[in-house]
């Protein structure tokens, strides 16, 4: 696939989930520093930002691959072990699974939900993220910049 094949591809798989399109940031200099929500996961970081929409929120209850857990797996599903549950103890990561269920619960569960319930969640989710998976932020930007510069 081609650079402006894969540009298209991801406009169009944002604009279906109502996510917006945003060139790579510049790879992150020092990676002894533990990563933001703005790091990991710009365009949800946004979204908590100004607010959940009806629709942010069933993105968050429903669909795995493009949750915030998702945007921090890159929306590959890789997390879920590309939905084939053997695999996931081999390339996915049982702990971001869960903690993918907890913020779809607490959006489900909450009729006025309000980025403050999320707090606690995303900080623990975070804490996880740098300890284990780091690197995988990392190489998106990689590929990212490659793809998008």
């Amino acid at each position: 696939m081609n650079k402006s094949n894969l540009r298209r591809e991801l406009m169009i798989i944002s604009k279906k989930y109502g996510m917006r399109y945003q060139k790579p940031r510049a790879i992150m200099q020092q990676s002894s520093s533990t990563l933001t929500l703005d790091e990991v996961c710009p365009t949800w970081a946004t979204k908590l930002k100004v607010g959940l929409t009806i629709k942010d929120r069933r993105i968050l209850s429903y669909d795995s691959k493009y949750c915030l857990v998702g945007e921090a797996w890159g929306f590959t599903g890789r997390h879920a072990g590309y939905y084939f549950a053997p695999l996931i103890p081999f390339i996915g990561c049982w702990t971001c699974i869960k903690y993918g269920k907890y913020m779809g619960k607490l959006s489900r569960e909450k009729k006025t939900c309000k980025t403050d319930d999320f707090q606690p969640l995303i900080t623990r989710f975070l804490e996880h993220w740098n300890q284990k998976h780091k690197h995988v932020t990392e190489s998106l930007n990689d590929i990212r910049c490659i793809y998008f510069s």
